[in-house]
């Protein structure tokens, strides 16, 4: 565990059924006010829960049954005194062209903990040492300075997505 500026714990453990609604109330929300100017106006206003209740619903269920794949892929969350705080998911590389084979899918955590340790004990607790990769929205300078003291380093590639809006950076630790 560790602890926020005002001292309360951070409970960092794999998710759970009970997890799924607040954390998908809080995917969206972390969206909303991380990717406001850095994504399209109108997909950002586009987000709902709805959109992001399956994808949980799968993970707990997976880890509350078992069934999570044997391929390095791990899932964590954060709670603060019982509120979702963050979330970090890790796995195998999705991409053809991967530089590493394991990939940082997902980092994010609630801006009012941002700067606590929480984002750092999360990456800790999904990803060991050795070579990854990941992509981070071009414009999200503070994402890019964690990684950065994590031993990641922008590789000057870049991916436009379409659908949203965003030009991805990727960062590759070696």
């Amino acid at each position: 565990m560790s602890e926020d500026p005002g001292g309360a714990a951070y409970l960092v453990r794999e998710p759970g059924a009970a997890d799924v609604e607040a954390f998908a109330e809080l995917h969206v929300r972390i969206w909303r006010e991380t990717y406001r100017g850095i994504m399209d106006d109108r997909v950002v206003d586009g987000l709902a829960v709805e959109t992001f209740r399956p994808r949980w619903y799968a993970i707990a269920r997976a880890y509350e049954h078992g069934t999570v794949a044997d391929d390095g892929r791990a899932v964590r969350v954060a709670l603060r005194e019982e509120e979702a705080v963050g979330f970090a998911m890790v796995g195998p590389a999705r991409d053809d062209d991967a530089p590493a084979p394991r990939q940082v899918w997902s980092l994010n955590v609630a801006p009012e903990h941002q700067g606590s340790g929480v984002a750092q004990q999360l990456l800790d607790e999904v990803l060991p040492d050795g070579p990854a990769y990941l992509w981070v929205a071009r414009g999200n300078d503070r994402a890019i300075r964690f990684y950065e003291r994590n031993g990641f380093t922008l590789d000057g590639t870049q991916a436009e997505d379409q659908h949203d809006g965003v030009v991805e950076l990727r960062m590759v630790r070696r």
